[in-house]
Protein backbone atom coordinates (compact mmCIF):
# COMPACT_ATOMS: atom_id res chain seq x y z
CA UNK A 1 0.00 0.00 0.00
CA UNK A 2 2.85 2.40 0.83
CA UNK A 3 4.23 1.90 -2.69
CA UNK A 4 1.06 3.26 -4.26
CA UNK A 5 0.65 6.33 -2.00
CA UNK A 6 3.43 8.89 -2.47
CA UNK A 7 3.94 11.82 -0.15
CA UNK A 8 2.23 14.38 -2.40
CA UNK A 9 -0.91 12.30 -2.60
CA UNK A 10 -0.81 11.81 1.13
CA UNK A 11 -0.73 15.60 1.69
CA UNK A 12 -3.64 16.05 -0.70
CA UNK A 13 -5.53 13.35 1.11
CA UNK A 14 -4.81 14.94 4.49
CA UNK A 15 -6.09 18.37 3.41
CA UNK A 16 -9.11 16.80 1.73
CA UNK A 17 -9.82 14.82 4.88
CA UNK A 18 -9.78 17.95 7.06
CA UNK A 19 -12.07 19.83 4.68
CA UNK A 20 -14.38 16.84 4.51
CA UNK A 21 -14.38 16.71 8.31
CA UNK A 22 -15.43 20.37 8.48
CA UNK A 23 -18.25 19.86 6.02
CA UNK A 24 -19.47 16.71 7.66
CA UNK A 25 -19.40 18.35 11.06
CA UNK A 26 -22.30 20.59 10.16
CA UNK A 27 -24.37 17.57 9.26
CA UNK A 28 -23.17 15.67 12.32
CA UNK A 29 -23.94 18.64 14.56
CA UNK A 30 -27.51 18.76 13.28
CA UNK A 31 -27.87 15.01 13.58
CA UNK A 32 -26.27 15.13 17.02
CA UNK A 33 -28.73 17.73 18.23
CA UNK A 34 -31.59 15.69 16.84
CA UNK A 35 -30.21 12.50 18.40
CA UNK A 36 -29.84 14.19 21.79
CA UNK A 37 -33.40 15.44 21.61
CA UNK A 38 -34.70 12.02 20.62
CA UNK A 39 -32.64 10.40 23.36
CA UNK A 40 -33.93 12.85 25.96
CA UNK A 41 -37.51 12.40 24.81
CA UNK A 42 -37.20 8.61 24.84
CA UNK A 43 -35.58 8.74 28.28
CA UNK A 44 -38.36 10.99 29.56
CA UNK A 45 -40.97 8.70 28.04
CA UNK A 46 -39.37 5.72 29.76
CA UNK A 47 -39.34 7.56 33.11
CA UNK A 48 -42.95 8.62 32.63
CA UNK A 49 -43.95 5.07 31.68
CA UNK A 50 -42.09 3.75 34.73
CA UNK A 51 -43.90 6.22 37.00
CA UNK A 52 -47.19 5.25 35.38
CA UNK A 53 -46.50 1.58 36.07
CA UNK A 54 -45.86 2.34 39.76
CA UNK A 55 -49.02 4.46 39.87
CA UNK A 56 -50.98 1.62 38.27
CA UNK A 57 -49.65 -0.67 40.97
CA UNK A 58 -50.76 1.73 43.68
CA UNK A 59 -54.19 2.05 42.06
CA UNK A 60 -54.49 -1.75 41.87
CA UNK A 61 -53.37 -2.12 45.49
CA UNK A 62 -55.88 0.42 46.79
CA UNK A 63 -58.68 -1.07 44.67
CA UNK A 64 -57.83 -4.54 45.95
CA UNK A 65 -58.05 -3.44 49.60
CA UNK A 66 -61.34 -1.67 48.92
CA UNK A 67 -62.88 -4.78 47.34
CA UNK A 68 -61.31 -7.07 49.96
CA UNK A 69 -62.88 -5.31 52.94
CA UNK A 70 -66.17 -4.79 51.12
CA UNK A 71 -66.44 -8.56 50.77
CA UNK A 72 -65.02 -9.30 54.22
CA UNK A 73 -67.43 -11.46 56.27
CA UNK A 74 -66.77 -9.54 59.49
CA UNK A 75 -67.70 -6.27 57.79
CA UNK A 76 -70.74 -7.68 56.00
CA UNK A 77 -72.36 -9.07 59.15
CA UNK A 78 -71.11 -6.40 61.54
CA UNK A 79 -74.41 -4.55 62.00
CA UNK A 80 -76.50 -7.69 62.35
CA UNK A 81 -74.14 -9.17 64.97
CA UNK A 82 -73.69 -6.12 67.19
CA UNK A 83 -77.44 -5.97 67.73
CA UNK A 84 -77.16 -9.26 69.60
CA UNK A 85 -74.06 -8.25 71.60
CA UNK A 86 -73.58 -6.25 74.74
CA UNK A 87 -71.62 -3.03 74.62
CA UNK A 88 -68.31 -4.69 75.48
CA UNK A 89 -68.57 -7.38 72.81
CA UNK A 90 -69.76 -4.81 70.27
CA UNK A 91 -66.74 -2.65 71.01
CA UNK A 92 -64.41 -5.66 70.73
CA UNK A 93 -65.97 -6.50 67.37
CA UNK A 94 -65.40 -2.95 66.24
CA UNK A 95 -61.79 -3.11 67.44
CA UNK A 96 -61.29 -6.35 65.49
CA UNK A 97 -62.45 -4.68 62.25
CA UNK A 98 -60.20 -1.70 63.04
CA UNK A 99 -57.23 -4.03 63.46
CA UNK A 100 -58.02 -5.81 60.19
CA UNK A 101 -58.15 -2.61 58.12
CA UNK A 102 -55.08 -1.19 59.89
CA UNK A 103 -52.89 -4.19 59.03
CA UNK A 104 -52.17 -3.18 55.36
CA UNK A 105 -50.97 0.27 56.46
CA UNK A 106 -47.96 -1.30 58.18
CA UNK A 107 -46.52 -2.58 54.88
CA UNK A 108 -47.90 -0.10 52.35
CA UNK A 109 -46.06 3.12 51.55
CA UNK A 110 -48.81 4.54 49.37
CA UNK A 111 -51.98 4.11 51.46
CA UNK A 112 -52.65 6.75 54.09
CA UNK A 113 -55.89 5.46 55.63
CA UNK A 114 -58.81 3.06 55.21
CA UNK A 115 -62.34 3.74 56.45
CA UNK A 116 -65.71 1.93 56.55
CA UNK A 117 -68.99 3.86 56.81
CA UNK A 118 -72.42 2.27 57.47
CA UNK A 119 -75.14 4.52 56.10
CA UNK A 120 -78.01 3.13 58.18
CA UNK A 121 -76.72 4.25 61.57
CA UNK A 122 -73.73 6.41 60.62
CA UNK A 123 -71.17 4.04 62.18
CA UNK A 124 -67.65 4.95 60.96
CA UNK A 125 -64.45 2.95 61.55
CA UNK A 126 -61.38 4.87 60.39
CA UNK A 127 -57.65 4.25 60.70
CA UNK A 128 -56.73 7.93 60.68
CA UNK A 129 -57.25 10.82 63.07
CA UNK A 130 -59.00 13.38 60.86
CA UNK A 131 -62.26 14.49 62.51
CA UNK A 132 -63.70 15.40 59.10
CA UNK A 133 -62.75 12.12 57.43
CA UNK A 134 -66.39 10.90 57.43
CA UNK A 135 -67.66 13.65 55.14
CA UNK A 136 -66.35 12.24 51.83
CA UNK A 137 -67.94 8.86 52.69
CA UNK A 138 -71.39 10.44 53.25
CA UNK A 139 -71.46 11.80 49.68
CA UNK A 140 -70.46 8.56 47.89
CA UNK A 141 -73.07 7.26 45.44
CA UNK A 142 -71.05 4.84 43.31
CA UNK A 143 -67.98 2.67 43.25
CA UNK A 144 -64.68 4.01 41.87
CA UNK A 145 -61.97 6.63 42.24
CA UNK A 146 -62.80 10.13 43.38
CA UNK A 147 -60.79 13.24 44.11
CA UNK A 148 -61.77 15.04 47.29
CA UNK A 149 -59.88 18.16 48.38
CA UNK A 150 -56.94 17.25 46.12
CA UNK A 151 -56.77 13.78 47.69
CA UNK A 152 -57.27 10.50 45.85
CA UNK A 153 -59.84 8.04 47.27
CA UNK A 154 -61.02 4.67 46.09
CA UNK A 155 -64.60 3.91 47.26
CA UNK A 156 -66.16 0.45 47.20
CA UNK A 157 -69.83 -0.08 48.11
CA UNK A 158 -71.92 -3.00 49.30
CA UNK A 159 -73.71 -4.76 47.63
CA UNK A 160 -70.61 -5.11 45.49
CA UNK A 161 -71.63 -7.73 42.88
CA UNK A 162 -74.69 -5.83 41.62
CA UNK A 163 -74.09 -2.18 42.30
CA UNK A 164 -77.38 -0.57 43.50
CA UNK A 165 -78.84 2.00 41.15
CA UNK A 166 -80.47 3.82 44.05
CA UNK A 167 -77.90 5.29 46.47
CA UNK A 168 -80.37 4.68 49.30
CA UNK A 169 -79.83 0.93 48.91
CA UNK A 170 -76.13 1.18 49.72
CA UNK A 171 -75.47 -0.60 53.05
CA UNK A 172 -71.90 0.49 53.71
CA UNK A 173 -68.93 2.13 51.99
CA UNK A 174 -65.22 1.19 52.15
CA UNK A 175 -62.81 4.02 51.30
CA UNK A 176 -59.04 3.85 50.71
CA UNK A 177 -57.11 7.13 50.73
CA UNK A 178 -53.68 7.49 49.07
CA UNK A 179 -50.85 9.46 50.65
CA UNK A 180 -50.43 12.78 48.96
CA UNK A 181 -46.76 12.91 50.02
CA UNK A 182 -46.12 9.57 48.34
CA UNK A 183 -47.69 10.79 45.10
CA UNK A 184 -45.49 13.88 45.26
CA UNK A 185 -42.35 11.76 45.71
CA UNK A 186 -43.53 9.51 42.88
CA UNK A 187 -43.52 12.50 40.53
CA UNK A 188 -39.77 12.86 41.15
CA UNK A 189 -39.29 9.50 39.39
CA UNK A 190 -41.02 10.83 36.26
CA UNK A 191 -38.26 13.38 35.54
CA UNK A 192 -34.48 13.44 35.49
CA UNK A 193 -34.26 16.08 38.19
CA UNK A 194 -32.65 19.49 38.24
CA UNK A 195 -34.16 22.84 37.29
CA UNK A 196 -34.71 21.83 33.68
CA UNK A 197 -37.56 19.35 34.29
CA UNK A 198 -40.72 19.03 36.37
CA UNK A 199 -43.81 16.81 36.73
CA UNK A 200 -47.39 17.38 37.91
CA UNK A 201 -50.88 15.86 37.89
CA UNK A 202 -53.88 17.55 36.28
CA UNK A 203 -57.40 16.65 37.38
CA UNK A 204 -60.35 18.19 35.53
CA UNK A 205 -57.70 20.45 33.94
CA UNK A 206 -56.76 21.76 37.37
CA UNK A 207 -53.39 21.34 39.06
CA UNK A 208 -53.66 18.70 41.75
CA UNK A 209 -50.14 17.72 42.78
CA UNK A 210 -46.74 18.87 41.50
CA UNK A 211 -43.15 17.91 42.15
CA UNK A 212 -42.22 21.60 42.56
CA UNK A 213 -43.47 24.99 41.42
CA UNK A 214 -44.93 24.74 37.91
CA UNK A 215 -44.44 27.40 35.23
CA UNK A 216 -47.94 28.80 34.78
CA UNK A 217 -47.41 29.25 31.03
CA UNK A 218 -46.52 25.58 30.56
CA UNK A 219 -49.46 24.56 32.75
CA UNK A 220 -51.88 26.56 30.58
CA UNK A 221 -50.31 25.14 27.41
CA UNK A 222 -50.67 21.63 28.78
CA UNK A 223 -54.34 22.18 29.58
CA UNK A 224 -54.91 23.20 25.95
CA UNK A 225 -53.21 20.19 24.40
CA UNK A 226 -53.92 17.19 26.64
CA UNK A 227 -56.36 14.57 25.34
CA UNK A 228 -57.79 11.48 27.10
CA UNK A 229 -55.61 8.92 25.27
CA UNK A 230 -54.82 6.07 27.67
CA UNK A 231 -52.66 4.12 25.19
CA UNK A 232 -50.01 6.63 24.11
CA UNK A 233 -47.69 9.21 25.63
CA UNK A 234 -48.40 12.49 23.84
CA UNK A 235 -45.68 15.07 23.14
CA UNK A 236 -45.69 18.72 22.10
CA UNK A 237 -42.99 21.40 21.96
CA UNK A 238 -43.22 24.80 23.55
CA UNK A 239 -40.99 27.88 23.11
CA UNK A 240 -40.74 30.58 25.81
CA UNK A 241 -38.38 33.49 25.25
CA UNK A 242 -35.03 31.81 24.46
CA UNK A 243 -35.91 28.47 25.99
CA UNK A 244 -37.31 25.42 24.21
CA UNK A 245 -39.35 22.86 26.13
CA UNK A 246 -40.87 19.51 25.25
CA UNK A 247 -43.94 18.46 27.21
CA UNK A 248 -45.15 14.87 27.68
CA UNK A 249 -48.58 13.85 28.93
CA UNK A 250 -50.20 10.51 29.76
CA UNK A 251 -53.83 9.97 30.64
CA UNK A 252 -54.35 7.73 33.71
CA UNK A 253 -57.81 6.38 32.98
CA UNK A 254 -58.75 4.71 36.34
CA UNK A 255 -58.36 7.98 38.25
CA UNK A 256 -59.26 10.32 35.33
CA UNK A 257 -55.98 12.19 35.78
CA UNK A 258 -53.19 13.44 33.46
CA UNK A 259 -49.54 12.87 34.33
CA UNK A 260 -47.58 15.72 32.72
CA UNK A 261 -43.80 16.31 32.53
CA UNK A 262 -41.75 19.02 30.82
CA UNK A 263 -38.02 19.44 30.15
CA UNK A 264 -36.00 22.48 29.04
CA UNK A 265 -33.91 21.48 25.99
CA UNK A 266 -31.52 24.44 26.01
CA UNK A 267 -29.81 23.14 29.14
CA UNK A 268 -28.67 20.11 27.13
CA UNK A 269 -27.96 21.78 23.76
CA UNK A 270 -25.82 24.68 25.02
CA UNK A 271 -22.81 22.42 25.78
CA UNK A 272 -23.10 21.01 22.25
CA UNK A 273 -22.93 24.51 20.76
CA UNK A 274 -19.85 25.30 22.84
CA UNK A 275 -18.22 22.10 21.62
CA UNK A 276 -18.96 23.22 18.08
CA UNK A 277 -16.94 26.39 18.54
CA UNK A 278 -14.07 24.53 20.16
CA UNK A 279 -14.12 22.04 17.30
CA UNK A 280 -13.63 24.71 14.63
CA UNK A 281 -10.61 26.16 16.43
CA UNK A 282 -9.17 22.68 16.96
CA UNK A 283 -9.53 21.74 13.30
CA UNK A 284 -7.70 24.88 12.20
CA UNK A 285 -4.82 24.19 14.59
CA UNK A 286 -4.66 20.55 13.50
CA UNK A 287 -4.47 21.64 9.86
CA UNK A 288 -1.50 23.92 10.48
CA UNK A 289 0.35 21.52 12.77
CA UNK A 290 -0.44 18.60 10.47
CA UNK A 291 1.16 20.24 7.44
CA UNK A 292 4.29 20.99 9.45
CA UNK A 293 4.50 17.42 10.75
CA UNK A 294 3.97 15.97 7.26
CA UNK A 295 6.83 18.01 5.86
CA UNK A 296 9.18 16.92 8.67
CA UNK A 297 8.00 13.34 8.39
CA UNK A 298 8.73 13.25 4.69
CA UNK A 299 12.24 14.60 5.12
CA UNK A 300 13.31 12.46 8.05
CA UNK A 301 11.27 9.26 8.06
CA UNK A 302 9.25 8.48 4.96
CA UNK A 303 12.13 7.62 2.63
CA UNK A 304 13.77 5.38 5.23
CA UNK A 305 10.50 3.63 6.02
CA UNK A 306 9.91 3.05 2.32
CA UNK A 307 13.39 1.49 2.01
CA UNK A 308 12.81 -0.71 5.04
CA UNK A 309 9.44 -1.85 3.66
CA UNK A 310 11.09 -2.74 0.34
CA UNK A 311 13.74 -4.85 2.09
CA UNK A 312 11.14 -6.63 4.21
CA UNK A 313 9.24 -7.49 1.05
CA UNK A 314 12.40 -9.03 -0.41
CA UNK A 315 12.83 -11.12 2.74
CA UNK A 316 9.18 -12.18 2.49
CA UNK A 317 9.87 -13.42 -1.05
CA UNK A 318 12.72 -15.58 0.24
CA UNK A 319 15.73 -13.35 -0.50
CA UNK A 320 17.63 -13.75 2.78
CA UNK A 321 20.87 -12.35 1.34
CA UNK A 322 19.48 -8.80 1.04
CA UNK A 323 21.03 -6.13 3.27
CA UNK A 324 20.66 -2.36 3.94
CA UNK A 325 23.70 -0.10 3.70
CA UNK A 326 24.42 1.29 7.14
CA UNK A 327 25.15 4.99 7.62
CA UNK A 328 25.96 6.04 11.20
CA UNK A 329 24.57 9.53 10.52
CA UNK A 330 21.18 8.13 9.58
CA UNK A 331 18.52 8.29 12.28
CA UNK A 332 17.53 4.75 11.30
CA UNK A 333 21.08 3.43 11.75
CA UNK A 334 20.23 1.21 14.73
CA UNK A 335 17.12 -0.12 13.04
CA UNK A 336 18.94 -0.93 9.78
CA UNK A 337 21.73 -2.62 11.73
CA UNK A 338 19.18 -4.72 13.62
CA UNK A 339 17.48 -5.61 10.33
CA UNK A 340 20.73 -6.83 8.79
CA UNK A 341 21.51 -8.86 11.90
CA UNK A 342 18.01 -10.38 11.94
CA UNK A 343 18.13 -11.39 8.26
CA UNK A 344 21.55 -12.96 8.71
CA UNK A 345 20.29 -14.95 11.68
CA UNK A 346 17.20 -16.07 9.74
CA UNK A 347 19.36 -17.16 6.81
CA UNK A 348 21.60 -19.21 9.07
CA UNK A 349 18.63 -20.61 10.98
CA UNK A 350 16.86 -21.88 7.86
CA UNK A 351 20.03 -23.58 6.62
CA UNK A 352 20.57 -25.20 10.01
CA UNK A 353 16.91 -26.16 10.33
CA UNK A 354 16.83 -27.94 6.99
CA UNK A 355 19.91 -29.99 7.85
CA UNK A 356 18.66 -30.75 11.34
CA UNK A 357 15.24 -31.82 10.06
CA UNK A 358 16.75 -34.25 7.56
CA UNK A 359 18.97 -35.70 10.27
CA UNK A 360 16.02 -36.02 12.64
CA UNK A 361 13.90 -37.85 10.10
CA UNK A 362 16.71 -40.24 9.24
CA UNK A 363 17.39 -40.85 12.93
CA UNK A 364 13.68 -41.46 13.55
CA UNK A 365 13.48 -44.09 10.82
CA UNK A 366 16.66 -45.76 12.04
CA UNK A 367 15.27 -45.81 15.55
CA UNK A 368 12.05 -47.42 14.39
CA UNK A 369 13.93 -50.00 12.40
CA UNK A 370 16.08 -50.78 15.44
CA UNK A 371 12.95 -51.25 17.56
CA UNK A 372 11.93 -54.33 15.55
CA UNK A 373 12.26 -57.19 18.00
CA UNK A 374 15.56 -59.05 17.29
CA UNK A 375 14.00 -62.18 18.82
CA UNK A 376 11.67 -62.19 15.81
CA UNK A 377 14.66 -63.04 13.56
CA UNK A 378 16.06 -65.64 15.98
CA UNK A 379 12.75 -67.44 16.36
CA UNK A 380 12.21 -67.63 12.61
CA UNK A 381 15.74 -68.95 11.98
CA UNK A 382 15.16 -71.66 14.59
CA UNK A 383 11.86 -72.46 12.86
CA UNK A 384 13.70 -72.88 9.55
CA UNK A 385 16.19 -75.20 11.22
CA UNK A 386 13.40 -77.22 12.83
CA UNK A 387 11.42 -77.87 9.63
CA UNK A 388 14.32 -77.95 7.16
CA UNK A 389 14.20 -81.76 6.86
CA UNK A 390 10.49 -82.35 7.22
CA UNK A 391 8.94 -79.44 5.27
CA UNK A 392 11.16 -77.85 2.60
CA UNK A 393 8.11 -75.94 1.30
CA UNK A 394 7.69 -74.22 4.68
CA UNK A 395 11.40 -73.35 4.66
CA UNK A 396 11.06 -71.75 1.23
CA UNK A 397 8.02 -69.70 2.22
CA UNK A 398 9.58 -68.59 5.49
CA UNK A 399 12.84 -67.66 3.78
CA UNK A 400 11.02 -65.72 1.05
CA UNK A 401 8.85 -63.67 3.42
CA UNK A 402 11.71 -63.14 5.85
CA UNK A 403 13.98 -61.89 3.06
CA UNK A 404 11.29 -59.54 1.71
CA UNK A 405 10.53 -58.33 5.23
CA UNK A 406 14.14 -57.38 6.07
CA UNK A 407 14.89 -56.06 2.59
CA UNK A 408 12.02 -53.56 3.07
CA UNK A 409 13.33 -52.51 6.48
CA UNK A 410 16.94 -52.12 5.42
CA UNK A 411 16.25 -50.27 2.14
CA UNK A 412 13.26 -48.24 3.28
CA UNK A 413 13.26 -44.56 2.24
CA UNK A 414 10.86 -42.48 4.30
CA UNK A 415 10.19 -40.15 1.34
CA UNK A 416 8.51 -42.77 -0.86
CA UNK A 417 6.69 -45.09 1.58
CA UNK A 418 3.15 -45.73 0.37
CA UNK A 419 0.13 -47.20 2.05
CA UNK A 420 0.35 -50.24 -0.23
CA UNK A 421 4.03 -50.88 0.61
CA UNK A 422 3.35 -50.59 4.33
CA UNK A 423 0.53 -53.12 4.04
CA UNK A 424 2.81 -55.37 2.00
CA UNK A 425 5.29 -55.27 4.90
CA UNK A 426 2.45 -56.22 7.26
CA UNK A 427 1.49 -59.06 4.87
CA UNK A 428 5.05 -60.45 4.99
CA UNK A 429 5.04 -60.20 8.78
CA UNK A 430 1.70 -61.99 9.12
CA UNK A 431 2.75 -64.65 6.59
CA UNK A 432 5.85 -65.37 8.68
CA UNK A 433 3.81 -65.54 11.87
CA UNK A 434 1.16 -67.81 10.29
CA UNK A 435 3.86 -70.36 9.37
CA UNK A 436 4.91 -70.80 12.99
CA UNK A 437 1.53 -70.18 14.67
CA UNK A 438 -2.11 -70.81 13.90
CA UNK A 439 -3.05 -67.39 12.59
CA UNK A 440 -5.63 -66.44 9.98
CA UNK A 441 -5.39 -62.90 8.67
CA UNK A 442 -7.08 -60.67 6.13
CA UNK A 443 -5.96 -57.36 4.61
CA UNK A 444 -8.50 -55.08 2.86
CA UNK A 445 -7.16 -52.08 0.91
CA UNK A 446 -9.18 -50.06 -1.64
CA UNK A 447 -7.03 -49.88 -4.81
CA UNK A 448 -7.36 -46.10 -5.13
CA UNK A 449 -5.64 -45.58 -1.76
CA UNK A 450 -2.56 -47.71 -2.33
CA UNK A 451 -0.24 -45.07 -3.82
CA UNK A 452 -0.79 -42.41 -1.14
CA UNK A 453 2.37 -41.52 0.79
CA UNK A 454 2.42 -42.11 4.54
CA UNK A 455 4.98 -42.18 7.35
CA UNK A 456 6.98 -45.42 7.57
CA UNK A 457 6.49 -48.19 10.12
CA UNK A 458 3.02 -47.21 11.33
CA UNK A 459 0.98 -50.34 10.56
CA UNK A 460 3.52 -53.12 11.27
CA UNK A 461 3.98 -52.24 14.99
CA UNK A 462 0.17 -52.19 15.38
CA UNK A 463 -0.04 -55.69 13.89
CA UNK A 464 2.85 -56.93 16.03
CA UNK A 465 1.10 -55.55 19.14
CA UNK A 466 -2.13 -57.38 18.17
CA UNK A 467 -0.28 -60.73 18.02
CA UNK A 468 2.03 -60.36 21.04
CA UNK A 469 -0.46 -58.80 23.50
CA UNK A 470 -3.69 -60.07 22.04
CA UNK A 471 -3.55 -63.47 20.33
CA UNK A 472 -0.59 -64.96 22.23
CA UNK A 473 -2.22 -64.08 25.59
CA UNK A 474 -5.62 -65.61 24.75
CA UNK A 475 -6.13 -69.39 24.41
CA UNK A 476 -7.69 -70.26 21.02
CA UNK A 477 -7.27 -66.79 19.47
CA UNK A 478 -6.09 -66.83 15.87
CA UNK A 479 -7.72 -64.00 13.81
CA UNK A 480 -6.20 -60.70 12.67
CA UNK A 481 -7.70 -58.23 10.17
CA UNK A 482 -6.38 -55.00 8.66
CA UNK A 483 -9.13 -52.83 7.16
CA UNK A 484 -8.41 -49.59 5.32
CA UNK A 485 -11.43 -47.36 4.72
CA UNK A 486 -11.52 -44.20 2.61
CA UNK A 487 -12.66 -40.98 4.32
CA UNK A 488 -13.10 -37.41 3.00
CA UNK A 489 -9.44 -36.41 2.93
CA UNK A 490 -7.67 -39.54 4.09
CA UNK A 491 -7.90 -43.13 5.20
CA UNK A 492 -8.96 -44.94 8.37
CA UNK A 493 -6.76 -47.90 9.34
CA UNK A 494 -8.25 -50.50 11.71
CA UNK A 495 -6.20 -53.42 13.06
CA UNK A 496 -8.40 -55.94 14.90
CA UNK A 497 -7.74 -59.26 16.67
CA UNK A 498 -9.77 -61.81 18.62
CA UNK A 499 -7.21 -61.99 21.40
CA UNK A 500 -7.27 -61.13 25.07
CA UNK A 501 -8.71 -57.64 24.68
CA UNK A 502 -8.91 -54.95 27.35
CA UNK A 503 -11.57 -53.74 29.75
CA UNK A 504 -12.92 -50.19 29.53
CA UNK A 505 -10.81 -49.22 32.54
CA UNK A 506 -7.68 -50.75 31.00
CA UNK A 507 -8.33 -48.86 27.74
CA UNK A 508 -8.65 -45.65 29.73
CA UNK A 509 -5.36 -46.32 31.51
CA UNK A 510 -3.64 -47.18 28.21
CA UNK A 511 -4.78 -43.91 26.62
CA UNK A 512 -3.53 -42.01 29.66
CA UNK A 513 -0.07 -43.57 29.24
CA UNK A 514 -0.02 -42.76 25.52
CA UNK A 515 -0.95 -39.10 26.14
CA UNK A 516 2.09 -38.56 28.39
CA UNK A 517 4.77 -36.36 26.85
CA UNK A 518 7.52 -38.81 27.86
CA UNK A 519 7.57 -42.48 26.76
CA UNK A 520 6.75 -45.21 29.30
CA UNK A 521 9.56 -46.78 31.28
CA UNK A 522 10.83 -50.10 30.03
CA UNK A 523 10.14 -51.60 26.61
CA UNK A 524 6.43 -52.48 27.06
CA UNK A 525 4.13 -49.96 25.43
CA UNK A 526 6.86 -47.81 23.88
CA UNK A 527 5.94 -48.93 20.34
CA UNK A 528 2.31 -47.75 20.64
CA UNK A 529 3.45 -44.53 22.36
CA UNK A 530 5.84 -43.83 19.49
CA UNK A 531 3.15 -44.43 16.84
CA UNK A 532 0.58 -42.36 18.74
CA UNK A 533 2.82 -39.28 18.97
CA UNK A 534 4.14 -39.59 15.41
CA UNK A 535 0.57 -39.67 14.08
CA UNK A 536 -0.50 -36.62 16.11
CA UNK A 537 2.63 -34.70 15.12
CA UNK A 538 2.20 -35.43 11.41
CA UNK A 539 -1.57 -35.53 10.89
CA UNK A 540 -3.11 -33.58 13.77
CA UNK A 541 -4.73 -34.40 17.13
CA UNK A 542 -7.48 -36.54 15.56
CA UNK A 543 -4.91 -38.93 14.08
CA UNK A 544 -3.69 -40.45 17.34
CA UNK A 545 -4.43 -44.06 18.19
CA UNK A 546 -7.89 -45.04 19.44
CA UNK A 547 -8.90 -48.37 21.03
CA UNK A 548 -12.22 -50.17 21.35
CA UNK A 549 -13.54 -53.68 22.00
CA UNK A 550 -14.63 -55.43 18.78
CA UNK A 551 -17.34 -58.02 18.11
CA UNK A 552 -14.87 -60.89 18.66
CA UNK A 553 -14.19 -59.69 22.19
CA UNK A 554 -10.66 -58.69 21.24
CA UNK A 555 -9.15 -55.27 20.67
CA UNK A 556 -9.35 -52.99 17.62
CA UNK A 557 -6.79 -50.24 17.12
CA UNK A 558 -7.76 -47.27 14.93
CA UNK A 559 -5.55 -44.66 13.25
CA UNK A 560 -6.48 -41.84 10.85
CA UNK A 561 -4.15 -40.69 8.04
CA UNK A 562 -4.94 -37.26 6.54
CA UNK A 563 -3.58 -37.21 2.98
CA UNK A 564 -4.40 -33.51 2.55
CA UNK A 565 -1.62 -32.56 4.99
CA UNK A 566 1.01 -34.32 2.86
CA UNK A 567 2.90 -35.50 5.92
CA UNK A 568 2.09 -32.26 7.76
CA UNK A 569 3.34 -31.18 11.15
CA UNK A 570 7.09 -31.06 11.35
CA UNK A 571 7.40 -32.85 8.00
CA UNK A 572 5.95 -29.85 6.15
CA UNK A 573 9.17 -27.80 6.36
CA UNK A 574 11.30 -30.30 4.43
CA UNK A 575 12.71 -29.03 1.12
CA UNK A 576 11.44 -25.51 1.78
Amino acid sequence: MIKKVNMKRFIYFFVFFLLLTLSLFFVMNSLGSKTIQESLVNSSKNQLAYTESILDGIISEASLYGIQYTADTSVRFYQSKIQEMNNYDAQMKKNDIYDRISAPLLSSQAIESIGIYWKSDGTFIFTGHDSLAKQPFQKVTQRGWQIVNNNLYYFSIYPYIHEPKNPANIQYIVGVKLKKEYLTSLLEKAVSGGESSNAFLLVNKSLMISNKAVDIRIEEKAKETITPNAHEILKFDYHINDDDYYVLSKYIEPIDTYLVTYTRMSDFLNPLNRNKQVFFVSILMILIIGLIVIFMFYRNYYRNVYLLDKKFYQVEQGNYSTRISENPDNQFYSLFKSFNHMVAKIQALFASLKIETELRRNAEVKQLQAQINPHFLYNNLFFIMAVAKTSPEAVMQMSKHLAEYYRYLTKMNSDNVTLASELQLADHFLSIMSLSKKINYEINLPPELGEHLIMPLIIQPMVENAIQHGIEEQQGAYRVTIDVKELDTGALIIVADDGKGLTAEEIHQLMARLENESPPEGSRGIGLWNIHHRLKNAYGELSGLRFFINDWGGLSVLAFIDFSLDEGGQYAIIDS
